[in-house]
This record gives structure tokens, C-alpha cells and sequence, in this order.
């Protein structure tokens, strides 16, 4: 585990109703960060998921938490992970340059369509900067060397007051909304 803590009791265990949140809730060592694990790993881990239970803890972290990460299985490798991306504000799709399949790409029109997947954001991390050029070279060569990409955002920064970081945009989803009962 990242943060060296014990795996006995967590996602799993409050989703077959073994724990409340309290008891799973683990406060970390950086500052505003609390985490709960995964738990010990169920015989029926997509049957766990698509629990209504799930669907209940989120409605109830959103009454405590400003952000809720959730860190889910490879979407390229199981398919747990779809029904908390359907109902996630702000779903995070990650590709690791030169590791990740390239199945995985194709994966993302078939979230979006397929499993009504909505705000998903398309995240390319591990790219190596320094093999990334682009220009003219001497004799006939021209053209890029290694990678492209592209990135869109909303508005104009003349408009806006500052620039909308990712941060920013993934926090302006949440409110502050009344804590329904944990039950």
C-alpha cells in the first residue's frame, strides 16, 4: 500500500456492511488528504460495485469531503470500474506513453458511447519531454520526432479572472451538499 497502512477493513467491508465510514476513514500523512482502502478483496467484487450501497457512501463522502478520488481497476483490463465512472462527476481516463496498449485509446470512444460515460478527461502522463521536437531540419527533413497532441479548454482568459487549472475545473464540481444517513 502507498501509505503503509493495513488492508482489513475498507471499501469492501463497507460495502457488504461489515463497517461504517468512520471505522474506514484513515487520515494520511499530507495535509486534507484521508483515504480509504479497498479492503480485503471479496469472492464478488462487480457485484460490490454496482451495490446500491455504493451509491449511498459517495452521496455520503460528498457530505464530508470537497473531492472524492476514486482509483479504479484498468478499464482496458476488467470492466468493474464503468458503473462509479457512469456515475462520476468527473471521470479521469490515464494512459502511461510507450505502456499502455493501444486498444486502451480505442477504449475511450466505446466509454463514451457505449457506457454513456460523460466529462471523461483523457490524461497521457510519463511522456518523455525531451524527445519531443518539432521543426525544421537541414537538407529535406521536416516534421515531428516523437509525439502530438492536442488540448482544448472553455472561455477566454481574457474573460475568466484566471486561468481554470485542472484542479480548479475538478473542484468547482463540488458543493457542499446535506450528508445523507449512512445505513
Amino acid at each position: 500500500m502507498g501509505f503503509n497502512v493495513e488492508n482489513n477493513h475498507g471499501i469492501s467491508t463497507l460495502l457488504i456492511g461489515k463497517d461504517k465510514p468512520e471505522n474506514c476513514i484513515t487520515k494520511s500523512s499530507l495535509a486534507n488528504l484521508d483515504f480509504i482502502t479497498a479492503g480485503p478483496i471479496p469472492p464478488n467484487p462487480a457485484e460490490l460495485i454496482i451495490n446500491p450501497r455504493m451509491e449511498t457512501l459517495l452521496d455520503y463522502l460528498k457530505g464530508i469531503y470537497d473531492i472524492i478520488i476514486i482509483d479504479l481497476p484498468p478499464v482496458g483490463i476488467v470492466s468493474d470500474g464503468i458503473p462509479i465512472m457512469q456515475i462520476a462527476d468527473y471521470p479521469l481516463y490515464i494512459l502511461r506513453a510507450n505502456y499502455s496498449r493501444k486498444m486502451f485509446v480505442a477504449q475511450i470512444n466505446k466509454l463514451i458511447t457505449e457506457n454513456k460515460i460523460k466529462n471523461i478527461s483523457v490524461i497521457l502522463n510519463g511522456v518523455e519531454m525531451s524527445k519531443l521536437k518539432y521543426g525544421y531540419g537541414y537538407g529535406y527533413s521536416y516534421g515531428y520526432s516523437y509525439g502530438y497532441g492536442y488540448s482544448y479548454g472553455y472561455g477566454y482568459y481574457e474573460e475568466d479572472e484566471e486561468p481554470k487549472t485542472l484542479f480548479n475545473r475538478i473542484s468547482s464540481l463540488f458543493s457542499k451538499k446535506k450528508i445523507k444517513e449512512w445505513k
